[in-house]
Formats: C-alpha cells, sequence, structure tokens
C-alpha cells in the first residue's frame, strides 16, 4: 500500500554521484536553510560512473563553442583542481599532449586549437619539432597540442570528500534508496519502496539511467541510450614510459576521444579506453545480466542509428571490441608512442560505462548535454564525459537557468 505525504523535502535528488552531489552543495551554498536530500541506489556514492572515470579533469578544448560542454569544463577544470588542493585530494599536474597520425588529423587538429580558443583555454599548437621538449615518449605528424591544464585525480576521493561536503552543510544522503517517478495532478512525485515521497523540486541525476526515470513521466521520450564498455588495461610505469597523458585526434562524428594513455598517482599507466556498445547500463562485464527492457531500449535505439544512416559509429564499437586483447590494444597505442614494449604484466583495470543518448527523431548521437523540465522536475540527461570535471558550473547553470530558487 503506497502512503503520500505533504511536501516535506524542498529538493529531492536522484542519484549521488558527482553531479547529483555537486548540485546538492550549489542549492545549499545559495539557501543553507534549504532541504536537500539525495537518494542513491548503491549502498556507496559514486559506484557507477563517478568513481569509474579515468580521472582526467579535462581543459576544454575538444567541444564546439556552442555547447554546454565548452561552457562548463574549462571553469570545471579549474574548480575541481582547486577543489582536490583544498581537501587534500592528490593530483597530478601532468598536461596533456594531443597528437596527429595523418594528414586528416592535420586539419582536424586546427579545428581543435580554434575551439580551444574559443573557449578560453589554455592550448597551444605547435610544431613537431618541439615535442621532445615536452613529452619525449610521444609521436606525432607535423603538429601537436600541449595542455598545461589537463590534470588526473582520483575519482573516489573526490566522491568522498564531495559527500562530506554536502553532508557538512546539512544536506542528507540516503543509500540503497532506488527511486521511481509517477506524475499525479500535474506534479511529478517520488515513488520509494512503495512510499509516496512529495518533494517541492524533483532533481534527475541518475546518469545511465537518467532517460529512463524521465520516461516514466512520458518525458525526453526521443532520447533512448546505447551504453558502450570502456576498459583499461594497467601497468606499472617503467622510466621510459610517457610523464604527460597522450591522446590521439579524435573523429569529430564520434563521441569518444579515443584511445589514449593515462599516468596514475600511484606509479601505473593506463591504456584505454576502448568504446564496445554493450547492452545493459551496468553491463561492466560481457557475461553480466541483462535485463529485458535494455535489450529492448538498445534494439530500438540501433534501429533508430540505422535511419539516421549513423552506423558507422557502432561499426566502430565493434571494431574497438578487438582491442579488448592486451596484444591489439598495445599495437593500436604504438602510434602515440613506443615506450610500452619495456612494460610487463599488463592487467585489466575496473571498466566503465559511458551511456550514449540516441536521438531517435534524428537517428543519431546527441553530442551535447540535455537538460529537459516538468512540472516539478528537472532532468539532467547525456551528462556524459566530460560530466565529471564540468559537474560544479554544470549544475550551478541549471539552478539559475530554471529558476529553482
Amino acid at each position: 500500500m503506497m502512503n503520500s505525504s505533504q511536501p516535506t523535502i524542498d529538493y529531492l535528488i536522484v542519484g549521488g554521484g558527482v553531479i547529483g552531489l555537486s548540485f546538492g552543495i550549489n542549492i545549499l551554498e545559495s539557501n543553507p536553510s534549504t532541504k536537500v536530500v539525495i537518494y542513491e541506489k548503491e549502498l556507496v556514492s559514486g559506484f557507477h560512473a563517478s568513481g569509474r572515470n579515468s580521472g582526467v579533469i579535462h581543459a576544454g578544448f575538444y567541444y564546439s563553442p556552442d555547447s554546454l560542454k565548452a561552457k562548463f569544463c574549462r571553469d570545471g577544470n579549474i574548480h575541481l583542481r582547486d577543489f582536490c588542493k583544498k581537501n587534500d585530494v592528490p593530483i597530478l599536474e601532468s598536461g596533456k599532449v594531443v597528437v596527429c597520425r595523418d594528414e586528416v588529423d592535420l586539419q582536424r587538429i586546427d579545428k581543435l586549437y580554434s575551439n580551444g580558443v574559443a573557449n578560453g583555454v589554455e592550448i597551444e599548437l605547435l610544431n613537431q619539432s618541439k615535442l621532445a621538449n615536452i613529452e619525449p615518449a610521444a609521436k606525432t605528424f607535423e603538429k601537436f597540442i600541449w595542455s598545461p591544464n589537463t590534470a588526473v585525480t582520483v575519482p573516489e576521493l573526490v566522491t568522498k570528500k564531495l559527500v562530506n561536503r554536502f553532508t557538512q552543510m546539512g544536506g542528507v544522503l540516503k543509500l540503497g534508496q532506488k527511486v521511481n517517478l509517477l506524475m499525479k495532478n500535474n506534479e511529478v512525485l517520488t515513488n520509494i519502496d512503495s512510499k509516496i515521497i512529495n518533494a517541492k523540486t524533483v532533481i534527475n541525476c541518475a546518469g545511465a539511467k537518467a532517460a529512463e526515470l524521465a520516461h516514466q513521466i512520458e518525458l525526453a521520450r526521443e532520447y533512448l541510450c546505447i551504453p558502450f564498455l570502456g576498459s583499461y588495461k594497467i601497468s606499472k610505469r617503467t622510466n621510459s614510459n610517457p610523464k604527460r597523458l597522450i591522446y590521439p585526434v579524435p573523429n569529430p562524428v564520434n563521441p569518444f576521444l579515443g584511445v589514449h594513455t593515462t599516468n596514475t598517482l600511484d606509479g601505473y599507466v593506463k591504456l584505454g579506453p576502448n568504446a564496445f556498445p554493450v547492452i545493459g547500463k551496468e553491463q561492466y562485464s560481457l557475461l553480466s545480466k541483462i535485463k529485458f527492457g535494455e535489450l529492448i531500449e538498445f534494439v530500438k535505439a540501433g534501429l533508430a542509428l540505422r535511419k539516421g544512416q549513423n552506423l558507422q559509429l557502432i561499426k566502430l564499437g565493434l571494431q574497438e571490441g578487438k582491442k579488448l586483447r592486451t596484444k591489439t590494444a598495445l599495437k593500436e597505442i604504438s602510434y602515440l608512442s613506443e615506450s610500452f614494449e619495456t612494460n610487463k604484466n599488463w592487467e585489466r583495470y575496473p571498466s566503465g560505462i559511458r551511456a550514449q543518448i540516441v536521438n531517435t527523431k534524428t537517428g543519431k548521437f546527441e553530442m551535447d548535454y540535455i537538460v529537459e523540465k516538468k512540472a516539478n522536475s528537472i532532468h539532467l540527461l547525456n551528462a556524459v564525459s566530460p560530466g565529471w570535471t564540468s559537474a560544479h558550473p554544470f549544475t550551478q547553470w541549471a539552478i539559475e537557468n530554471y529558476k529553482l530558487f
């Protein structure tokens, strides 16, 4: 039997990852007396994308200047690096080089540089002859980008510090609480363990499940999700390995940045991630159980991509599956650097899921963040990379743009 109650919560946030926690913190910083409650279905915050990302704090030059990603990534980079330093979270100020493979990449790297300049990012486009001074282990064709403000930190520690900040400010975090949404009298309510909770404002920050929740109240029906499994190989760093991060020039029609190298703070180097399409939004292993509803959604999204003649991305994803093998991954990465021949004992690193939204009306992947509003609810959809970097300014903007106060 479901019980309803009068509103006792001002802001009910679904999802206790970095986006949800940042939203809660931004609300409380502006209105300290407000009651904010975050409901997280797992027993720990950041169990999914927030804790399984690469830990890279992006600078903000990949994104079209008119996008929300461009709007927030640069400021998010500044805020997150500052947050880490103030909260004793270790941070590796390594910087990053983006290298070219061929003539095609030369045209694309000019566009990346132009984006960076337009987005106000500190960035340099340099001749190949300068590369040895910045990262001697890297290789490039004629040009490369140097991004000094790209850094690396530890996602799990960032999440813990955000939880501490949120709860110290008076926020309430409830773990192990699965939320469903429903509409009644033009109001969005939450159903938690068969109990109806009526909050003044419901904020959907459920990550890979965000669109699924929006569908429960007949919102954003044109958006479906295709999850991509990203896996890494990891090995103890050797003296010949790069000290900077090395990235390829990405294909502009591809929502992924390509397989790259990342140094960790505990002395390892990671290769990856690949981007292999899977059916389940939490299918971290190819042998994981999947839900029938997720299979149906995957098929519908795939058919939409076919209608939009956008299947090359799925084909690319299937090619990425070959890189699950260490030998193949090392061969693929050799055009970035040949230094990994000295590494031994490559192991698998915990995989992550990129829940990429497909617009079934256009038959294309959505490349930017999406925010939808219905009645007393706000829904942050497609908050994929650089969502982790951009979380603070992104949620601050959503509060101001949708006049939540």
